[in-house]
């Protein structure tokens, strides 16, 4: 019992301690490396990333400087836009105030009686302008009631210039054209060498007692009726207008009646005119 007892404490020898030893380097490198390896991907992808973010970063800094540069320039330029915009405008407004200034003077002006009554003697100046006598007192009391500025000197030269003689009428200056016909029909040019001009004429004295045709009209004896026509119809503008297009010589024979047709034209338009200038300021409401 003895002795088979011995080898029995012999066959389990006490190996197991030397194999624990490996084991416990082995599982000390499977968690260390993995570390290792990780800490140096980390290393190396900082490395990577902060020699790519210097160059980027620089190269955006270098671009962003010339745009930052041109803010200031574009700035300056809209700011002196607006300025020069605010000008005008400023410009504006300062000649609407002037303008509306004027019409308030105007407009009181108007409402006055003082107004009133320049009214009334523009009214009784037009009515003289047109008959043929003076009306140097009619003028005269209109200019004394005039308010500022409603009476320029422009106007008031050209109503005082024939207050103290008056003009004449538009009935006598058709008379007065009509009577200058017969004269401007024999001084128009003729046509034609002479031999055609002596049967011109001689067809148009046959053609008077009624034994032929009359000859067609020139175009210079046309425009000579058409001056006729319109003093016929009261329009003295176009009539001075066609008179003064005649041939030069003509003009001559027509330079007393345009002179006195201008000039009354001008009065006439003056005094026109003053009326407007005093009508065109509404009334205050």
């Amino acid at each position: 019992m003895t002795k088979s007892a011995r080898p029995r404490k012999q066959t389990a020898p006490a190996a197991p301690p030397p194999a624990a030893a490996p084991v416990a380097r082995t599982t000390w490198h499977r968690m260390v490396l993995p570390g290792i390896g990780f800490a140096c991907g980390v290393a190396a992808t900082a490395i990577v990333l902060g020699s790519g973010v210097a160059p980027v970063g620089h190269a955006e800094a270098q671009a962003a400087a010339p745009a930052a540069a041109a803010v200031p320039e574009a700035l300056i330029a809209r700011i002196g836009q607006l300025e020069s915009a605010l000008g005008r405008m400023e410009a504006a407004a300062a000649e609407r105030s002037d303008t509306l200034a004027r019409r308030i003077d105007r407009a009181e002006a108007f409402r006055s009686p003082q107004g009133e009554r320049f009214i009334a003697a523009a009214l009784v100046l037009q009515a003289s302008v047109a008959t043929a006598r003076p009306w140097l007192r009619e003028y005269q009391a209109m200019a004394r009631l005039a308010p500022p500025g409603m009476l320029p000197a422009p106007l008031s030269e050209v109503l005082l210039s024939h207050a103290a003689r008056g003009l004449p009428t538009e009935a006598e200056l058709r008379e007065r054209y009509i009577a200058l016909v017969p004269q401007l029909v024999a001084r128009v040019p003729r046509q034609g060498d002479m031999v055609q001009q002596a049967v011109t004429t001689m067809r148009g004295a046959v053609a008077s007692i009624g034994l032929v045709a009359a000859p067609a009209p020139s175009d210079q004896e046309q425009a000579i009726e058409g001056v006729v026509q319109h003093l016929r119809r009261g329009n003295l503008a176009a009539a001075v207008g066609d008179a003064a297009a005649l041939d030069p010589s003509l003009q001559p024979l027509l330079a007393g009646w345009l002179a006195q047709a201008g000039a009354r034209l001008a009065v006439e338009q003056a005094v026109q005119e003053t009326l407007l200038r005093m009508l065109a300021a509404p009334p205050r409401g």
